[in-house]
């Protein structure tokens, strides 16, 4: 009886480590959290449509290509979230609709 609950004991943690790793290899691969292409999500939710990053979009708004230099990140998301609470004579609208997730990954792309 011995015997036999060992060997299940290591063929279950076999299948344990086996999924860990492909879990692991997983994340590595697609990123995660950091999934989201924050170039990507900068032209397609509109960003590029007022304001230029390294000579590309629009130039209703100001150029964003040392946004990150000059602001913290928190900074750039809370400006994100809420223009008007920061400036409240900002044209910009809100992007409080993207996730967290994807602001994330736009802030990254200016930091880039």
């Amino acid at each position: 009886m011995k015997n036999h609950t060992m060997r299940i004991l290591k063929i279950l943690s076999s299948c344990i480590l086996t999924l860990v790793t492909i879990f692991s290899v997983t994340q590595l691969v697609t990123g995660c959290s950091a999934a989201y292409d924050g170039e990507k999500l900068f032209f397609q939710v509109g960003c590029s449509q007022c304001h230029t990053y390294y000579g590309r979009g629009g130039r209703m708004g100001p150029d964003l290509s040392a946004a990150a230099s000059m602001r913290s990140n928190d900074w750039i998301d809370s400006y994100l979230q809420n223009p008007k609470k920061i400036n409240p004579l900002a044209r910009m609208p809100s992007f409080n609709h993207l996730s967290r997730a994807k602001r994330k990954a736009i802030i990254r792309f200016l930091n880039e």
